[in-house]
């Protein structure tokens, strides 16, 4: 028999915000979690890819293999896993001239998927963009019969949860609980495929999941961290997205 009550924090899409990163750790701590979970996208977009990736391996969690892990370790292969156009290409490139070859280790034992089980009757699904993709987006609208596509729901499926959207979501689908984590270094305002452009959020996302075997229960996080710190790291860093950055700090009034 499992342990009458747990929570478990889920984390995804740090993307090199190790200031945020920090934040959420503590408040983690804070709420006294049984364990961790990370869905990937840990390094890239953001100034401190070596110090994130650092912090990640030492929670000694596991980790779920991001689309953006998927192009650091196949470079040429980044539009592949929708990373598209010159400056996101670079900043691929970029990150891994941070990172050193114990960096890139760490990221070839990220898991496709895992299965936690939450009961002895219930279990929890965690990916990055679904079970079948890294790519794959699960929003409020996705149309059903792409959700039985996505999915396995069978019966001891209860929560289905993963990132890549950086969009906070809920939704229950055939008795199921789907969810997005949302983002820790790079929240949107809107679901990162659908337009307009996205729009960063000043906040570090994430979700504590509870359960006592029968009731799951749900803590959707969304925390402030020092963004004037962030915004200084951008200014002082080389990392080719730099323009994008400033152009969302400038629109926040930083």
């Amino acid at each position: 028999m499992l342990k009458s009550s747990k929570k478990v924090a889920v984390i995804s899409d740090i993307h090199g915000n190790a200031i945020a990163l920090s934040e959420v750790i503590s408040d983690i701590k804070n709420n006294s979690v049984d364990s961790i979970i990370c869905l990937g996208d840990v390094a890239t977009l953001g100034p401190a890819p070596k110090e994130t990736l650092k912090m990640i391996q030492e929670l000694n969690c596991p980790c779920i293999v991001g689309n953006h892990e998927e192009a650091l370790l196949a470079p040429e292969k980044a539009a592949e896993y929708s990373i598209k156009g010159e400056m996101l290409a670079n900043t691929i490139h970029w990150c891994l001239e941070q990172l050193e070859a114990a960096d890139i280790s760490f990221l070839k034992n990220f898991i496709p998927s895992i299965s936690i089980p939450l009961s002895d009757e219930k279990r929890m699904i965690c990916y990055h963009g679904s079970p079948k993709s890294t790519i794959d987006s699960i929003v409020s609208t996705t149309p059903d019969q792409m959700l039985d596509n996505f999915i396995d729901f069978d019966t001891f499926t209860n929560v289905a949860i993963g990132g890549h959207t950086h969009f906070q979501m809920l939704r229950t689908y055939k008795d199921t609980l789907i969810v997005n984590t949302g983002s820790v270094g790079c929240a949107f305002r809107n679901p990162s495929f659908i337009p307009p452009s996205p729009s960063f959020l000043p906040v570090a996302e994430y979700v504590i999941i509870e359960y006592n075997g029968k009731n799951i229960s749900l803590e959707f996080k969304s925390i402030e961290y020092d963004i004037k710190k962030f915004v200084s790291m951008i200014h002082h860093s080389s990392i080719p997205l730099k323009p994008w950055w400033l152009n969302e700090f400038k629109r926040l009034g930083y």
